[in-house]
């Protein structure tokens, strides 16, 4: 792998490692190595195989996420983090779903192609969030944390969530873009990966 750098792309709720914002990932960072994982939709289970993932990571990786993507990615204690319209609570889309598949808009590598939203899942998205900025919970890398690791980019279009106020209640560097929930491929060229590339500038 050389001086590649390690990437984690971590996609929202529905989606997969194959995500459009994944593979444009890869395609304009080539020279790093970008990680994209299916994120597993049982909370527990996702944390599970998060903290193995963190723990084959180097030090000086970079963690990006995208919508519930975002929380996970606020997760990873002493990595540097970018989060992009960070939905902390996707229990609240969840619980309006109740009784109901709903289905995956990329390929997952099991195969699946819908999940059953039930009332345990919400309840089990509700426990997680509650906990999500104990500095004592998270996924650990071994080393010191720091609010100066974590980022976010908050779309002033975006009509799906709105999470800026609850991220400033625990962090300060917010910057606004022009655009909706979903990214857009100009902003991910634009704006994400000059951030990644700074960062890996920086380290």
């Amino acid at each position: 792998m050389g001086n590649k750098r390690q990437v984690v792309y971590l996609h929202g709720l529905s989606s997969s490692g194959q995500s459009t914002t994944a593979q444009r990932l890869r395609r304009t960072l080539a020279k790093q190595e970008v990680i994209s994982p299916d994120i597993p939709v049982q909370p527990e289970v996702a944390i599970s195989e998060l903290k193995k993932l963190a723990a084959s990571l180097r030090p000086d990786a970079i963690i990006v996420g995208t919508s519930m993507g975002g929380m996970f990615a606020q997760l990873f204690r002493g990595f540097n983090r970018i989060l992009i319209n960070p939905s902390f609570h996707p229990s609240e889309h969840l619980r309006d779903h109740i009784g109901s598949r709903l289905p995956f808009h990329n390929p997952r590598l099991d195969g699946a192609k819908d999940f059953e939203v039930s009332e345990k899942l919400v309840k089990k998205y509700e426990k997680l969030e509650t906990r999500q900025f104990d500095p004592k919970f998270g996924i650990s890398s071994g080393r010191p944390d720091s609010p100066n690791l974590v980022t976010a980019f908050f779309g002033t279009q975006d009509t799906v969530v709105n999470c800026k106020q609850e991220f400033l209640d625990h962090y300060s560097q917010a910057e606004d873009f022009d655009d909706g929930h979903r990214l857009d491929p100009n902003t991910t060229i634009t704006l994400i990966v000059p951030k990644i590339l700074e960062l890996i500038e920086e380290n």
